[in-house]
Protein backbone atom coordinates (compact mmCIF):
# COMPACT_ATOMS: atom_id res chain seq x y z
CA UNK A 1 0.00 0.00 0.00
CA UNK A 2 1.43 3.38 -0.81
CA UNK A 3 1.26 5.70 2.02
CA UNK A 4 2.87 8.98 0.67
CA UNK A 5 -0.52 10.86 0.86
CA UNK A 6 -3.41 9.16 2.15
CA UNK A 7 -7.41 11.10 3.13
CA UNK A 8 -9.25 9.26 4.77
CA UNK A 9 -13.02 10.87 4.83
CA UNK A 10 -15.57 10.88 7.61
CA UNK A 11 -19.18 12.58 8.36
CA UNK A 12 -19.59 15.85 9.18
CA UNK A 13 -18.25 17.84 12.36
CA UNK A 14 -21.01 17.94 14.79
CA UNK A 15 -22.89 20.87 15.19
CA UNK A 16 -23.59 20.56 19.20
CA UNK A 17 -21.28 21.92 21.43
CA UNK A 18 -21.18 18.79 24.28
CA UNK A 19 -18.83 15.81 23.71
CA UNK A 20 -19.63 12.90 21.48
CA UNK A 21 -18.49 9.30 22.84
CA UNK A 22 -17.10 7.08 20.23
CA UNK A 23 -14.89 4.47 19.32
CA UNK A 24 -11.97 4.94 16.41
CA UNK A 25 -10.94 2.13 14.08
CA UNK A 26 -7.41 2.76 14.14
CA UNK A 27 -6.43 -0.87 12.63
CA UNK A 28 -8.57 -3.67 10.54
CA UNK A 29 -7.14 -6.25 8.24
CA UNK A 30 -3.56 -5.43 7.94
CA UNK A 31 -4.19 -1.85 7.19
CA UNK A 32 -4.10 1.21 9.10
CA UNK A 33 -7.53 2.92 8.80
CA UNK A 34 -8.54 6.28 10.99
CA UNK A 35 -13.06 6.19 11.20
CA UNK A 36 -14.37 7.42 13.75
CA UNK A 37 -17.74 5.83 15.48
CA UNK A 38 -20.40 7.66 17.74
CA UNK A 39 -22.37 5.03 19.85
CA UNK A 40 -25.98 5.17 18.53
CA UNK A 41 -27.77 5.69 21.69
CA UNK A 42 -24.55 5.03 24.00
CA UNK A 43 -23.74 1.18 22.49
CA UNK A 44 -22.61 -0.23 19.39
CA UNK A 45 -21.94 -3.80 18.12
CA UNK A 46 -18.97 -4.81 16.01
CA UNK A 47 -19.43 -7.46 13.58
CA UNK A 48 -18.21 -8.74 10.29
CA UNK A 49 -20.47 -6.61 8.21
CA UNK A 50 -18.88 -3.36 9.44
CA UNK A 51 -19.57 -1.32 12.90
CA UNK A 52 -21.71 2.26 12.72
CA UNK A 53 -21.86 1.65 9.00
CA UNK A 54 -18.24 1.67 8.96
CA UNK A 55 -17.01 -1.58 6.82
CA UNK A 56 -14.37 -3.28 8.08
CA UNK A 57 -10.76 -4.61 5.35
CA UNK A 58 -11.12 -8.00 5.11
CA UNK A 59 -11.30 -8.88 9.01
CA UNK A 60 -11.19 -13.00 8.74
CA UNK A 61 -11.23 -13.41 12.58
CA UNK A 62 -14.28 -11.01 13.28
CA UNK A 63 -17.77 -13.22 13.93
CA UNK A 64 -21.04 -12.12 12.55
CA UNK A 65 -21.58 -10.10 15.70
CA UNK A 66 -18.52 -10.11 17.64
CA UNK A 67 -18.74 -7.62 20.62
CA UNK A 68 -21.11 -4.67 21.88
CA UNK A 69 -19.32 -1.49 23.17
CA UNK A 70 -21.07 1.06 25.76
CA UNK A 71 -20.29 4.18 27.71
CA UNK A 72 -22.81 5.49 29.92
CA UNK A 73 -20.43 8.99 30.40
CA UNK A 74 -19.06 7.29 33.66
CA UNK A 75 -18.05 4.01 32.77
CA UNK A 76 -17.22 2.01 29.67
CA UNK A 77 -18.63 -1.83 28.70
CA UNK A 78 -17.04 -4.16 26.61
CA UNK A 79 -19.38 -7.57 25.97
CA UNK A 80 -17.97 -10.08 23.69
CA UNK A 81 -21.16 -11.74 22.09
CA UNK A 82 -20.22 -15.64 22.21
CA UNK A 83 -17.58 -14.52 18.90
CA UNK A 84 -15.28 -17.71 17.94
CA UNK A 85 -11.84 -15.73 18.37
CA UNK A 86 -12.27 -13.68 21.80
CA UNK A 87 -12.55 -9.62 22.37
CA UNK A 88 -9.34 -8.21 24.18
CA UNK A 89 -9.56 -4.88 26.62
CA UNK A 90 -6.34 -2.75 26.87
CA UNK A 91 -4.70 -6.42 25.14
CA UNK A 92 -6.16 -8.78 27.82
CA UNK A 93 -8.97 -11.26 26.79
CA UNK A 94 -12.18 -11.01 28.38
CA UNK A 95 -15.00 -13.43 29.08
CA UNK A 96 -18.39 -12.22 28.96
CA UNK A 97 -19.18 -8.84 29.85
CA UNK A 98 -16.17 -6.14 31.08
CA UNK A 99 -17.15 -2.89 32.76
CA UNK A 100 -14.08 0.14 33.33
CA UNK A 101 -14.09 3.56 33.59
CA UNK A 102 -11.62 4.06 31.02
CA UNK A 103 -10.73 2.00 28.49
CA UNK A 104 -7.61 2.24 25.94
CA UNK A 105 -8.12 0.18 23.38
CA UNK A 106 -11.03 -2.48 22.25
CA UNK A 107 -9.43 -5.77 19.68
CA UNK A 108 -11.66 -7.65 17.95
CA UNK A 109 -10.62 -9.51 15.34
CA UNK A 110 -8.13 -8.68 13.30
CA UNK A 111 -9.62 -4.87 13.83
CA UNK A 112 -8.66 -2.24 17.00
CA UNK A 113 -10.45 0.42 18.14
CA UNK A 114 -9.99 3.55 20.51
CA UNK A 115 -12.36 4.04 22.69
CA UNK A 116 -12.73 7.77 23.55
CA UNK A 117 -15.12 10.07 25.78
CA UNK A 118 -15.21 12.37 22.37
CA UNK A 119 -14.41 12.14 19.08
CA UNK A 120 -15.55 15.47 17.82
CA UNK A 121 -11.44 16.14 16.80
CA UNK A 122 -11.60 13.51 14.37
CA UNK A 123 -14.89 14.53 12.35
CA UNK A 124 -12.56 16.93 10.36
CA UNK A 125 -10.49 14.42 9.04
CA UNK A 126 -8.45 11.10 9.41
CA UNK A 127 -4.89 10.43 9.08
CA UNK A 128 -2.68 12.16 6.62
CA UNK A 129 0.40 11.07 5.64
CA UNK A 130 3.02 13.99 3.93
CA UNK A 131 6.82 13.17 2.97
CA UNK A 132 7.78 12.33 6.84
CA UNK A 133 5.27 13.44 8.81
CA UNK A 134 2.17 11.08 9.60
CA UNK A 135 -0.58 13.94 10.75
CA UNK A 136 -3.66 12.49 12.56
CA UNK A 137 -6.39 15.01 13.55
CA UNK A 138 -4.75 16.89 16.39
CA UNK A 139 -1.64 17.13 14.70
CA UNK A 140 -3.22 18.30 11.91
CA UNK A 141 -5.12 21.57 13.34
CA UNK A 142 -2.12 22.57 14.51
CA UNK A 143 -0.65 22.44 11.00
CA UNK A 144 -2.58 24.60 9.93
CA UNK A 145 -1.77 26.97 12.54
CA UNK A 146 1.87 26.65 11.73
CA UNK A 147 0.62 27.22 8.05
CA UNK A 148 -0.87 30.60 9.00
CA UNK A 149 1.87 31.69 10.86
CA UNK A 150 4.47 31.16 7.84
CA UNK A 151 2.28 33.48 5.60
CA UNK A 152 1.56 35.96 8.49
CA UNK A 153 5.15 36.83 10.29
CA UNK A 154 8.66 35.48 10.68
CA UNK A 155 8.47 33.55 13.62
CA UNK A 156 7.55 30.25 15.42
CA UNK A 157 7.96 28.95 18.80
CA UNK A 158 7.26 25.01 18.70
CA UNK A 159 7.22 23.62 22.37
CA UNK A 160 6.13 19.68 23.91
CA UNK A 161 8.18 17.03 25.30
CA UNK A 162 11.48 15.44 23.53
CA UNK A 163 10.69 13.66 20.43
CA UNK A 164 7.18 15.01 19.84
CA UNK A 165 8.24 15.70 16.09
CA UNK A 166 9.53 19.81 16.91
CA UNK A 167 11.87 19.73 13.57
CA UNK A 168 9.36 18.38 11.27
CA UNK A 169 7.21 21.57 12.36
CA UNK A 170 9.52 23.31 12.05
CA UNK A 171 9.95 22.32 8.00
CA UNK A 172 6.79 22.82 7.66
CA UNK A 173 6.83 26.22 8.81
CA UNK A 174 9.86 26.62 6.70
CA UNK A 175 7.87 25.11 3.70
CA UNK A 176 4.82 26.95 3.40
CA UNK A 177 6.70 30.65 3.86
CA UNK A 178 7.72 33.07 1.39
CA UNK A 179 11.26 32.06 1.86
CA UNK A 180 10.81 28.48 1.37
CA UNK A 181 12.82 28.30 -1.68
CA UNK A 182 16.01 29.21 0.62
CA UNK A 183 18.22 27.55 3.35
CA UNK A 184 16.65 25.42 6.26
CA UNK A 185 19.74 25.68 9.19
CA UNK A 186 19.17 23.51 12.40
CA UNK A 187 21.22 24.23 15.13
CA UNK A 188 20.78 22.47 18.01
CA UNK A 189 21.60 24.97 20.58
CA UNK A 190 22.16 22.13 23.74
CA UNK A 191 24.94 20.97 21.56
CA UNK A 192 26.99 23.83 20.77
CA UNK A 193 29.95 24.06 23.22
CA UNK A 194 30.77 26.48 25.50
CA UNK A 195 32.12 29.47 24.84
CA UNK A 196 31.65 28.76 20.86
CA UNK A 197 27.90 29.94 20.89
CA UNK A 198 29.01 33.43 19.58
CA UNK A 199 30.98 32.18 16.96
CA UNK A 200 28.98 29.70 15.63
CA UNK A 201 25.58 31.65 15.36
CA UNK A 202 27.15 34.73 14.51
CA UNK A 203 30.72 34.13 12.39
CA UNK A 204 33.83 35.95 13.05
CA UNK A 205 36.63 38.16 10.89
CA UNK A 206 40.11 37.15 10.32
CA UNK A 207 42.37 37.60 13.90
CA UNK A 208 39.39 38.07 15.97
CA UNK A 209 40.56 35.62 18.10
CA UNK A 210 43.70 33.42 18.20
CA UNK A 211 43.91 30.53 15.42
CA UNK A 212 41.19 32.77 13.24
CA UNK A 213 43.31 32.82 9.68
CA UNK A 214 40.36 33.43 7.95
CA UNK A 215 36.55 34.90 7.79
CA UNK A 216 34.22 33.02 8.66
CA UNK A 217 30.29 32.69 8.22
CA UNK A 218 28.28 31.11 11.17
CA UNK A 219 24.47 29.92 11.55
CA UNK A 220 22.65 33.05 10.56
CA UNK A 221 24.51 33.76 7.64
CA UNK A 222 24.02 30.28 6.14
CA UNK A 223 20.46 31.06 6.67
CA UNK A 224 20.44 34.27 4.92
CA UNK A 225 17.32 34.10 2.47
CA UNK A 226 15.59 31.06 4.61
CA UNK A 227 15.05 29.56 7.96
CA UNK A 228 17.11 29.28 10.88
CA UNK A 229 15.90 26.78 13.26
CA UNK A 230 17.08 27.38 17.03
CA UNK A 231 16.45 23.88 18.86
CA UNK A 232 16.43 23.78 22.44
CA UNK A 233 16.58 28.00 22.06
CA UNK A 234 16.04 28.05 26.55
CA UNK A 235 20.50 26.65 26.12
CA UNK A 236 21.30 29.53 24.85
CA UNK A 237 23.73 31.88 27.41
CA UNK A 238 22.50 35.33 28.22
CA UNK A 239 24.97 37.04 26.05
CA UNK A 240 24.02 35.11 22.83
CA UNK A 241 20.31 35.95 23.38
CA UNK A 242 21.09 39.89 23.60
CA UNK A 243 22.90 39.29 20.44
CA UNK A 244 20.38 37.29 18.92
CA UNK A 245 17.90 39.60 19.26
CA UNK A 246 19.58 42.39 18.10
CA UNK A 247 20.10 40.68 15.16
CA UNK A 248 16.64 40.18 14.74
CA UNK A 249 15.38 43.15 15.36
CA UNK A 250 18.21 45.02 12.91
CA UNK A 251 17.83 42.49 10.88
CA UNK A 252 22.04 42.79 10.40
CA UNK A 253 24.54 40.15 11.74
CA UNK A 254 27.66 41.29 13.90
CA UNK A 255 30.70 39.33 13.34
CA UNK A 256 33.08 38.38 15.87
CA UNK A 257 35.89 41.07 15.28
CA UNK A 258 34.19 42.98 13.12
CA UNK A 259 33.63 46.59 13.38
CA UNK A 260 29.94 46.79 10.88
CA UNK A 261 27.05 44.23 10.93
CA UNK A 262 26.18 43.06 7.52
CA UNK A 263 22.72 42.91 6.71
CA UNK A 264 20.87 39.17 7.05
CA UNK A 265 17.58 38.21 6.10
CA UNK A 266 16.29 35.35 7.95
CA UNK A 267 13.09 33.68 9.66
CA UNK A 268 13.15 31.94 13.35
CA UNK A 269 11.48 28.88 14.52
CA UNK A 270 12.61 28.31 17.82
CA UNK A 271 12.14 24.88 19.92
CA UNK A 272 11.88 24.03 23.48
CA UNK A 273 9.50 22.19 26.14
CA UNK A 274 8.98 24.80 27.77
CA UNK A 275 9.92 28.51 26.92
CA UNK A 276 7.87 30.56 29.25
CA UNK A 277 9.33 28.50 32.72
CA UNK A 278 12.34 29.47 31.71
CA UNK A 279 11.58 32.97 31.56
CA UNK A 280 9.59 33.10 34.86
CA UNK A 281 12.79 31.74 36.58
CA UNK A 282 14.77 34.89 35.24
CA UNK A 283 17.00 31.93 32.99
CA UNK A 284 15.41 33.53 29.69
CA UNK A 285 15.59 37.02 28.35
CA UNK A 286 11.80 38.61 28.85
CA UNK A 287 12.29 40.64 25.49
CA UNK A 288 13.55 37.76 23.65
CA UNK A 289 10.95 35.53 24.82
CA UNK A 290 8.47 38.53 23.23
CA UNK A 291 10.13 38.61 20.28
CA UNK A 292 10.17 34.57 19.02
CA UNK A 293 7.64 33.54 21.24
CA UNK A 294 4.69 34.04 19.62
CA UNK A 295 2.57 32.58 17.89
CA UNK A 296 3.24 29.04 19.30
CA UNK A 297 2.47 25.26 19.07
CA UNK A 298 2.33 22.90 21.05
CA UNK A 299 2.82 19.55 19.42
CA UNK A 300 1.08 17.12 21.85
CA UNK A 301 2.95 13.86 22.76
CA UNK A 302 2.44 10.07 21.04
CA UNK A 303 0.16 8.78 23.97
CA UNK A 304 -2.26 11.28 22.57
CA UNK A 305 -1.77 10.67 18.73
CA UNK A 306 -2.53 7.10 19.19
CA UNK A 307 -4.27 6.80 15.96
CA UNK A 308 -1.35 7.89 14.03
CA UNK A 309 0.30 4.81 15.79
CA UNK A 310 -0.42 2.00 12.81
CA UNK A 311 0.59 4.41 9.95
CA UNK A 312 4.01 4.85 11.55
CA UNK A 313 4.35 1.48 11.54
CA UNK A 314 3.37 1.13 8.40
CA UNK A 315 6.06 3.58 7.48
CA UNK A 316 9.00 1.62 9.73
CA UNK A 317 8.06 -1.77 8.02
CA UNK A 318 8.19 -0.31 4.30
CA UNK A 319 11.59 1.35 5.36
CA UNK A 320 13.38 -1.38 6.74
CA UNK A 321 12.02 -3.98 4.23
CA UNK A 322 12.87 -1.23 1.43
CA UNK A 323 16.50 -1.85 3.22
CA UNK A 324 16.74 -5.45 3.56
CA UNK A 325 15.43 -5.40 0.20
CA UNK A 326 12.87 -7.92 1.55
CA UNK A 327 9.37 -5.99 0.76
CA UNK A 328 7.02 -4.62 3.26
CA UNK A 329 6.49 -6.89 5.86
CA UNK A 330 2.77 -7.35 7.46
CA UNK A 331 1.54 -5.65 10.79
CA UNK A 332 0.14 -8.12 13.28
CA UNK A 333 -3.21 -6.61 15.28
CA UNK A 334 -1.05 -7.91 18.36
CA UNK A 335 1.72 -5.36 17.49
CA UNK A 336 -0.95 -2.43 16.96
CA UNK A 337 -2.43 -3.00 20.56
CA UNK A 338 0.82 -3.19 22.31
CA UNK A 339 2.00 -0.51 21.11
CA UNK A 340 -1.24 1.64 21.44
CA UNK A 341 -1.20 0.40 25.37
CA UNK A 342 2.29 1.76 26.01
CA UNK A 343 3.20 5.30 27.00
CA UNK A 344 6.74 6.15 24.84
CA UNK A 345 7.75 8.77 27.20
CA UNK A 346 10.87 9.07 24.20
CA UNK A 347 7.61 9.88 21.72
CA UNK A 348 8.23 9.43 18.13
CA UNK A 349 11.85 9.71 18.46
CA UNK A 350 11.92 6.27 21.10
CA UNK A 351 8.68 4.96 18.87
CA UNK A 352 10.00 4.97 15.46
CA UNK A 353 13.66 3.15 16.64
CA UNK A 354 11.64 0.71 18.80
CA UNK A 355 9.22 -0.19 15.69
CA UNK A 356 12.19 -0.40 12.95
CA UNK A 357 13.82 -3.10 15.52
CA UNK A 358 10.54 -4.87 15.85
CA UNK A 359 10.39 -5.55 12.04
CA UNK A 360 13.86 -5.83 11.98
CA UNK A 361 13.63 -8.79 14.43
CA UNK A 362 10.95 -10.75 12.86
CA UNK A 363 12.55 -10.66 9.00
CA UNK A 364 15.64 -11.93 10.68
CA UNK A 365 13.64 -14.37 11.80
CA UNK A 366 12.36 -15.01 8.85
CA UNK A 367 8.95 -13.96 9.43
CA UNK A 368 6.78 -11.91 7.31
CA UNK A 369 4.50 -10.64 9.70
CA UNK A 370 5.76 -8.57 13.07
CA UNK A 371 3.69 -9.36 15.95
CA UNK A 372 3.27 -8.19 19.58
CA UNK A 373 6.31 -9.94 20.64
CA UNK A 374 8.66 -8.29 18.63
CA UNK A 375 8.47 -5.42 20.69
CA UNK A 376 10.96 -5.14 23.22
CA UNK A 377 9.00 -5.60 26.68
CA UNK A 378 10.93 -2.17 28.00
CA UNK A 379 10.37 -0.09 25.05
CA UNK A 380 7.98 3.06 25.32
CA UNK A 381 7.11 2.41 29.14
CA UNK A 382 9.46 5.03 30.71
CA UNK A 383 12.28 2.33 32.37
CA UNK A 384 15.76 3.39 33.73
CA UNK A 385 18.78 2.93 31.63
CA UNK A 386 20.87 0.48 33.41
CA UNK A 387 21.31 -2.90 32.36
CA UNK A 388 19.76 -5.46 34.60
CA UNK A 389 20.75 -8.89 35.10
CA UNK A 390 18.52 -11.63 36.12
CA UNK A 391 19.61 -12.68 39.71
CA UNK A 392 18.48 -15.63 41.79
CA UNK A 393 15.06 -15.42 44.13
CA UNK A 394 15.17 -12.46 46.34
CA UNK A 395 17.13 -12.79 49.52
CA UNK A 396 15.55 -10.79 52.86
CA UNK A 397 17.86 -7.76 52.08
CA UNK A 398 16.39 -7.95 48.54
CA UNK A 399 12.76 -7.64 49.57
CA UNK A 400 11.42 -3.98 50.41
CA UNK A 401 8.77 -3.57 53.06
CA UNK A 402 5.21 -3.35 52.25
CA UNK A 403 4.57 0.09 51.49
CA UNK A 404 0.44 0.28 52.67
CA UNK A 405 -1.43 0.78 49.40
CA UNK A 406 1.36 3.55 47.50
CA UNK A 407 2.21 1.67 43.99
CA UNK A 408 5.81 1.67 43.40
CA UNK A 409 7.71 3.01 40.78
CA UNK A 410 7.29 1.55 37.12
CA UNK A 411 11.30 1.20 36.86
CA UNK A 412 11.57 -0.87 39.90
CA UNK A 413 8.18 -2.68 38.68
CA UNK A 414 10.34 -3.47 35.15
CA UNK A 415 13.75 -4.15 37.30
CA UNK A 416 12.04 -6.54 39.68
CA UNK A 417 10.51 -8.45 36.99
CA UNK A 418 13.73 -8.50 34.80
CA UNK A 419 15.65 -10.04 37.88
CA UNK A 420 12.52 -12.69 38.75
CA UNK A 421 12.90 -13.81 34.96
CA UNK A 422 9.28 -12.64 35.05
CA UNK A 423 7.84 -14.60 37.66
CA UNK A 424 4.66 -12.46 39.10
CA UNK A 425 5.02 -13.64 42.69
CA UNK A 426 8.36 -13.46 43.44
CA UNK A 427 8.61 -9.79 41.48
CA UNK A 428 6.06 -8.92 43.97
CA UNK A 429 7.38 -10.37 47.23
CA UNK A 430 10.73 -8.62 46.12
CA UNK A 431 8.64 -5.24 45.98
CA UNK A 432 6.58 -5.84 48.91
CA UNK A 433 3.44 -5.31 47.17
CA UNK A 434 0.58 -7.81 46.28
CA UNK A 435 1.14 -9.44 43.07
CA UNK A 436 -1.73 -7.72 41.36
CA UNK A 437 0.23 -4.81 41.28
CA UNK A 438 2.06 -6.02 39.29
CA UNK A 439 -0.38 -7.73 36.75
CA UNK A 440 -2.28 -4.21 36.57
CA UNK A 441 1.35 -2.56 35.44
CA UNK A 442 1.85 -5.41 33.04
CA UNK A 443 -1.81 -4.99 31.49
CA UNK A 444 -1.49 -1.18 31.42
CA UNK A 445 1.61 -1.32 29.41
CA UNK A 446 0.72 -4.46 27.48
CA UNK A 447 3.56 -5.83 28.12
CA UNK A 448 4.25 -9.79 28.25
CA UNK A 449 5.96 -10.94 31.24
CA UNK A 450 7.45 -13.64 28.96
CA UNK A 451 9.62 -11.22 27.49
CA UNK A 452 11.65 -11.40 31.32
CA UNK A 453 11.53 -15.07 31.47
CA UNK A 454 14.70 -15.87 29.25
CA UNK A 455 13.76 -19.58 29.27
CA UNK A 456 12.68 -19.78 33.00
CA UNK A 457 9.55 -21.42 34.12
CA UNK A 458 7.20 -18.35 34.10
CA UNK A 459 4.83 -20.72 37.14
CA UNK A 460 3.65 -18.36 40.13
CA UNK A 461 2.48 -20.74 42.09
CA UNK A 462 -0.25 -18.97 43.17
Amino acid sequence: MDHSTVRVSVSPEPSVAEPVPGIVLIFSGDQPRCAPIPLDRGSVVVGRGGVGGVPLMDDSLMSRRHARIAYDGGAWTVEDLGSTNGTSVNGEPIRGEVRRDAIQVVGAGTSVFLALSDIRSFARGGVRVEKESVLGPRLQLIYDTIIRAAAAGDSLLVTGESGTGKELAARAYHEAGPQARGPFVAVNCAAIPEGLAERLLFGARRGAYSGATHDTDGYVQAAHGGTLFLDEVAELDAAVQAKLLRTIDTRQVLELGAVAPRPVQIRICAATHDLRARVAQGRFRDDLYYRIGRPEVRLPPLRERTEEIPWLLAQCAKAVGAAAQSGSPTIHHSMIIACAMRRWPGNLREFVGEARRAVTRALDEGRRTVEAKDLDPLAGVGLSPEALEPHARPTASDVRPARAGQAPPEDEIAEALRLERGNVSRAAIRLGVHRNRIRRWLEKNGVDRSHFAEGSDLSDND
